[in-house]
């Protein structure tokens, strides 16, 4: 019986790390972790309680190189500040992409030594360090990472790392036949909770990218310094659906002081001044970084699904060919963890993957 191998694709994203996994296309795994990564002594974690039956993705420390890293919620769990929002993707992309590999290898029982075939996608101003990241997972791949159930000493197989919003570039390419793309000016406006990017692609190569942190942790930082007692991760889950659903209800459990009704009407007033701020800056930032001959734009990213983000930005390419993720359609799996678009691009990063790996079966056989 041949080996089994990991296929693994992985979006670094801000809010989520989304990971879709397994030892085939439809012999996957789809799952989410917090995006939080710590560097931990080892006594704190010995003074964990309860750790040993908490689940696999929750639990997730890995040690390399005399370092020791909790990852994901466990992160999360030890400490109070939010790292993941300034530091590099490409920086703490290794601890997170180790952790991701224990988790699937254990609930799909796979070897400590197994082989991996390894996709992620990096803001494109960070796709520059992705030879670099290949080269250090190498290594640290070779000398092994301790984990709670032993030391992982994973084989590098292949790896492939893109720039965010590629997949979805890819989808709406297959969609729309290579020629009809490859004639127009294509520009892929990513938004997510930390960055926003733009891809611009010219006859189907990549043009001209950038990044920058207009994504939606930009209006949490914004509504923070102006309210008292307020944090990025208390405001962002009650802010959210208050833009969803135009209700003020979810502002209710952030209120905190006796007087609710003024408190309340303060972050109300905050939400409006930090979203006409955005607004200015991110017209500013596309104006300056998209070409003037752009013709189609792929919006993709879940900001960009908030409904007022997204009636400006629609306003705002009022005169381009607009495509929504480019149309991507998700399958039951996916879907039922509730993140809807937000999954689109690491879908169709699985799907390339996938695709090119039974590409080079075929070519072997040949």
């Amino acid at each position: 019986m041949p080996e089994k191998i990991l296929n693994v694709s992985i979006d670094l994203g801000g809010s989520k790390t989304k990971v879709i996994g397994g030892t085939s296309f439809k012999k996957r795994l789809v799952l989410t972790m917090e995006p939080s990564l710590a560097e931990v002594p080892l006594s704190i974690l010995n003074n964990v309680m309860g750790l040993e039956n908490a689940n696999l993705e929750d639990k997730v420390w890995i040690e390399v190189e005399d370092k020791i890293y909790a990852v994901g919620y466990l992160a999360k769990v030890l400490t109070v500040s939010n790292p993941q929002l300034t530091a590099l993707k490409s920086i703490t992309a290794i601890p997170k992409i180790l952790g991701v590999i224990w988790v699937l290898k254990e609930k799909l029982k796979l070897s400590n030594e197994v082989k991996v075939n390894l996709s992620c996608l990096l803001p494109p101003g960070e796709i520059k360090d992705r030879e670099k990241l290949k080269v250090e997972l190498k290594q640290v791949f070779s000398e092994g990472i301790n984990t709670p159930t032993g030391k992982l000493m994973p084989k590098l197989n292949y790896f492939n790392c893109l720039a965010e919003g590629s997949g979805i570039y890819m989808l709406h390419r297959a969609k729309k036949g290579k020629k009809l793309v490859n004639a127009s000016v294509v520009g892929v406006v990513m938004l997510g909770y930390r960055n926003a990017s733009v891809m611009v692609f010219r006859r189907g190569i990549i043009n001209e990218y950038q990044t920058n942190e207009l994504g939606f942790a930009y209006l949490m930082k914004s509504m923070v310094k102006q309210l008292s007692g307020q944090t990025i991760e208390r405001l962002t889950p009650p802010i959210v659906r208050y833009r969803e659903t135009g209700s003020e209800v979810p502002l209710h459990s952030l209120l905190l002081s006796d007087n609710k009704s003024v408190e309340l009407e303060e972050i109300k007033k905050a939400s409006q001044v930090s979203q006409e701020g955005y607004e200015y800056e991110l017209s500013n930032w596309l104006n300056e970084v998209l070409p003037s001959d752009l013709e189609e734009v792929i919006l993709a990213g879940g900001t960009s699904d908030d409904p007022i983000i997204k009636a400006k930005l629609l306003d705002y390419f009022s005169d381009k060919k607009v495509y929504l993720h480019a149309q991507v359609e998700l399958p039951s799996d996916v879907q039922a963890l509730g993140l809807g678009n937000r999954f689109g691009d690491v879908w169709c990063l699985w799907d390339f993957l996938n695709f090119q790996l039974n590409q080079r079966k075929k070519r072997k056989i040949a």
